[in-house]
């Protein structure tokens, strides 16, 4: 994992995943300005949306309170089982 890198979305992304999750509003904008076609739309989705489907809830920011980080990591945790559950 310690060679894993950040780094800015780009429309190739489309035709390499086959789901592209988000964690917030703005970053779901800022993935769909670069969708190519419906089809590579339909790839985008909250995270959240995993554990609550249809509410588009955002990944709080967890620099604002003093158990933000392990409250985001219980809400991605929990989102990326119900993912794995849902996509094997």
């Amino acid at each position: 994992i310690r060679n894993q890198r950040a780094r800015q979305f780009k429309s190739v992304d489309f035709s390499r995943f086959d789901k592209i999750l988000v964690m917030d509003r703005s970053n779901y904008r800022n993935v769909l300005s670069l969708a190519r076609s419906d089809e590579d739309r339909n790839k985008v989705d909250l995270i959240l949306n995993y554990t609550n489907p249809g509410a588009d809830e955002e990944v709080p920011d967890p620099y604002w309170d003093d158990n933000g980080f392990e409250h985001v990591y219980h809400l991605l945790d929990e989102a990326t089982e119900a993912f794995i559950k849902e996509n094997s």
